[in-house]
């Protein structure tokens, strides 16, 4: 015989239905955490700014989406910065701070002297208007293209009933994996 028959032996069939169960439940554990702890992120990102935070961080990382096309191609619009809070800063560092208007903004360092900076787009002709040092947030550390505008998505009432079904979703297929479970030891044991 070409195949061994032996795999299709009844409880060679019940080990492998076991074994796949504990695999779905693994992912599906593992996405409800993920889903739970970018619930949880979000959350706190929301209640943060909220009360007046304009860039949340988490031991001492924050993240920024990138509108503009000031930084391109470096930073490309619509990338996801990961960005660190540092003790010090050197020209050339590419950093995200607030302007006199209170917006963020990212460009990179051209000049530090007396704790005054002076920043410049990559993409613009003139430099910025001086300002504090103590007005940066930190230091670009990671740019992830287009995974902004998937946040910035996902920031929408749509993004956010997509979240909600998937958890749902998530959540759903986990009760119908424990019951089928509790069903398939409930008849073992008759």
């Amino acid at each position: 015989m070409f195949f061994n028959h032996a795999f299709f032996r009844k409880d060679n069939m019940i080990k492998t239905n076991n074994l796949f169960q504990i695999i779905c439940r693994i992912i599906t554990g593992l996405l409800e955490t993920l889903f739970i702890l970018i619930v949880c992120l979000f959350g706190y990102i929301m209640i943060a700014r909220a009360l007046g935070k304009k860039l949340p961080t988490i031991f001492g990382w924050s993240s920024a989406v990138v509108l503009s096309g000031s930084m391109e191609p470096e930073l490309p619009v619509g990338s996801l910065l990961l960005i660190h809070n540092e003790d010090n800063y050197k020209i050339g560092d590419i950093v995200t701070y607030e302007d006199e208007y209170g917006n963020l903004v990212t460009h990179r360092l051209v000049s530090i002297e007396n704790g005054e900076v002076i920043t410049k787009g990559d993409a613009n002709n003139t430099n910025d208007k001086p300002f504090p040092e103590t007005k940066i947030y930190g230091k670009v550390k990671a740019v992830m293209p287009r995974v902004g505008s998937m946040i910035l998505w996902l920031k929408t009432p749509v993004g956010i009933c997509t979240i909600l079904l998937i958890g749902g979703i998530l959540i759903f297929t986990q009760v119908i994996i424990i019951r089928k479970v509790g069903d398939i030891h409930g008849r073992k044991k008759e």
